[in-house]
């Protein structure tokens, strides 16, 4: 009798030891999950951030082509440049072949890149701070990031990011308010409209060429 009330009290442990370990994979792992996911969105931010003060900071020394290059690994990494692409086109994204869409494709990242290249060209002690980040809402992080500008007002950052193919990526930043994707999506279309894919393309290819000016000088 004693035995058999031993191997009843040994079961009762083994199933209350897997009781405790299913609850610590159902409860606490979840969590380190998310904390995980939140802190590589937390880097990604701050890495593109800390890249665009380098640009800044090395602006005369590296000119143009040499902020193109220090940036261009990190906007690839840091934006859903297909994702954005398509969304910027609304529904035209649709009747574009293969070809259209590759070229285009190619023209907005160049175009994009350029944009911060081109920009982000001067230093006057400017930094980013880290203010907060959200929790998903349907899919999407919000990150804030303010950049202070001893010259200038400060000017806060709404990274939204969503996770593409596994990894967390930026698909529009608001700046007071206003998204700047929803902004290159309506100027997009209206020339879409207007004046077709090919004025879109040359009229992209003529910005990133005043980007690129300051290379001359």
């Amino acid at each position: 009798m004693k035995r058999i009330q031993q191997l009843k009290e040994k079961k009762i442990f083994l199933f209350r030891w897997l009781i405790g370990v299913l609850i610590f994979i159902c409860f606490i792992l979840p969590f380190f999950s998310i904390k995980a996911e939140q802190s590589a969105v937390a880097d990604l931010i701050k890495t593109f951030n800390a890249t665009l003060i380098e640009s800044m900071k090395k602006s005369k020394e590296l000119g143009y082509s040499g902020r193109y290059k220090l940036l261009e690994p990190v906007i690839k990494n840091s934006f859903a440049l297909l994702y954005m692409a398509r969304i910027s086109l609304g529904g035209y994204w649709k009747t574009l072949n293969e070809e259209e869409r590759r070229l285009f494709l190619e023209t907005y990242t160049d175009w994009s890149i350029a944009s911060y290249a081109g920009r982000f060209n001067d230093y006057s002690g400017e930094k980013f701070e880290f203010i907060s980040e959200s929790k998903p809402v349907q899919g999407v992080v919000t990150v804030i990031s303010r950049l202070t500008q001893p010259r200038n007002e400060d000017v806060e950052f709404y990274y939204q990011l969503r996770n593409i193919e596994g990894m967390w990526r930026i698909v529009d930043i608001q700046i007071s308010g206003v998204s700047q994707l929803a902004l290159t999506r309506s100027q997009f279309v209206s020339v879409m409209k207007k004046k077709g894919f090919h004025e879109l393309i040359s009229i992209l290819k003529n910005k990133i060429s005043i980007y690129s000016r300051d290379e001359e000088q």
